[in-house]
């Protein structure tokens, strides 16, 4: 295959993906069939430059992702440190007779993520501007796919995402228990009396109100936990490797957070939230149906308060609704 019949072969793939993990996974494998690099990986790191995820590609087809003991090396902290003092787009840097190559893919305050190659020799021009103009339809294609999958008034993952989402993990093993003693939950967030703050102050407020939500949920759950805006004022998290106790400790830190925002004329914020445990033999209508039960009953029971489902099944107060995929023939 010619060099640009190549290049056109990896621009179509990134331009037919939907999904962004895919895209990620086209600009990894593209990368490597383009330089065959020692490593290739995307590394991202938290406002207070902390690393929150790591995603490399194996030597087969498979990414590996990482979202804890995130191995950052001091010349490798210097580096990204230089880039970010000197508002930089890349950096190449040579060191045990190796080459390290870092390209920003997306600088803002709540993150910053690169890519970073390392290669046994230096990229030619060529090659470094063939790299350079593919993470440039990378970052326009990403942008795209951001906008379709996203809410546009609070930047929250939107509902059409949502039922993706849960796709893929019956599909796959990214939600999968670490180990024995956690768990992955799903949580149904509702503000309280929403409908009192439209009426009241209306309709504009009300948005600020979600806005300022919002941004509570993405500062208090964890990098690697996913947030929706399931529609109006109701939310979804989907999180997982958490204990029961620490599941119920993030979710009560929430509804603390909500109440500490300040709005004029406005009665402090509350939430109620529902919660039920991921489980990948049981429809995710069947586990949202749970949710929403737990919801329920904190609204009943005071609002402003959290409900695990299978609380008030063991209390008597909600019938389990268990409906596995072998319990039924789908034609």
């Amino acid at each position: 295959m010619s060099i640009s019949n190549n290049i056109l072969h990896h621009i179509e793939n990134f331009t037919s993906q939907r999904d962004k993990e895919l895209l990620v996974f086209s600009l990894l494998k593209s990368i490597r069939e383009i330089l065959n690099p020692i490593r290739t990986s995307i590394l991202t790191l938290n406002g207070q430059d902390e690393p929150t995820s790591e995603i490399s590609l194996s030597n087969g087809d498979n990414c590996e992702y990482r979202y804890q003991d995130i191995n950052v090396s001091d010349s490798m902290k210097a580096s990204l440190d230089y880039i970010n003092t000197w508002h930089l787009d890349e950096l190449m840097k040579a060191h045990d007779e190796q080459y390290t190559s870092f390209h920003v893919l997306q600088q803002s305050r709540q993150q910053n993520q690169y890519l970073i190659i390392t290669l046994n020799n230096k990229p030619s021009r060529s090659e470094s501007y063939i790299i350079k103009g593919m993470l440039s339809i990378y970052a326009n294609f990403s942008s795209l796919l951001a906008e379709s999958q996203t809410d546009e008034l609070t930047g929250l993952m939107n509902r059409k995402t949502f039922e993706e989402s849960i796709v893929k993990l019956y599909q796959g093993a990214a939600f999968e228990d670490e180990n024995e003693c956690t768990s992955n939950w799903i949580a149904i967030i509702d503000l309280d009396h929403f409908k009192a703050i439209n009426d009241s102050a209306g309709h504009l407020y009300g948005d600020e109100v979600l806005i300022h939500v919002s941004r509570v949920l993405q500062q208090t759950f964890r990098q690697d936990d996913m947030l929706f805006r399931f529609g109006g004022e109701e939310f979804v998290a989907l999180m997982r490797g958490l204990t029961k106790s620490k599941c119920k400790a993030l979710l009560e830190q929430l509804l603390v957070n909500v109440q500490s925002i300040v709005m004029n004329d406005l009665d402090p914020i509350t939430i109620s939230a529902g919660v039920c445990e991921f489980q990948k033999d049981t429809f995710h209508v069947t586990l949202m149906d749970q949710a929403d039960q737990a919801l329920y009953h904190s609204k009943e029971n005071g609002r402003n308060q959290v409900t695990f489902y299978d609380d008030i099944v063991e209390a008597g107060l909600a019938k389990d609704n268990n409906v596995t995929h072998g319990d039924i023939d789908l034609f």
